[in-house]
C-alpha cells in the first residue's frame, strides 16, 4: 500500500477512516452539550451562593441594630451634633 493512495486500499479500510471523523464530531457534540450543562449548573450555583451571602449579611446587620438598640450603645456618629 503507497502512502496516501485511496486506490489502493480496500473498502474496509475506506470506510474505517471515515468512521473516527463522525465517532469525534459525535464525541465532540456530546462533550460540548456536557459542557453547557455544567456551566449552566455553575453559574446558578453562582447565584444561589450571592443569595445566601446578601440574607446572611442582612441578617447580621438586623442582629447588630437589634443589640445596639437593645444594650443602650451609642455609636460616635450618634453623638456628634448635626
Amino acid at each position: 500500500m503507497v502512502r496516501h493512495d485511496l486506490k489502493s486500499l480496500s473498502e474496509d479500510e475506506l470506510l474505517s477512516l471515515h468512521e473516527p471523523d463522525t465517532v469525534d464530531l459525535a464525541e465532540s457534540a456530546t462533550n460540548t452539550d456536557k459542557l453547557r450543562e455544567q456551566l449552566y449548573s455553575s453559574q446558578r450555583l453562582n447565584e444561589y451562593y450571592n443569595q445566601v451571602v446578601a440574607e446572611i449579611r442582612a441578617s447580621l446587620e438586623r442582629a447588630e441594630k437589634e443589640e445596639d438598640v437593645s444594650s443602650g450603645a451609642f455609636r460616635v456618629a450618634d453623638l456628634t451634633p448635626p
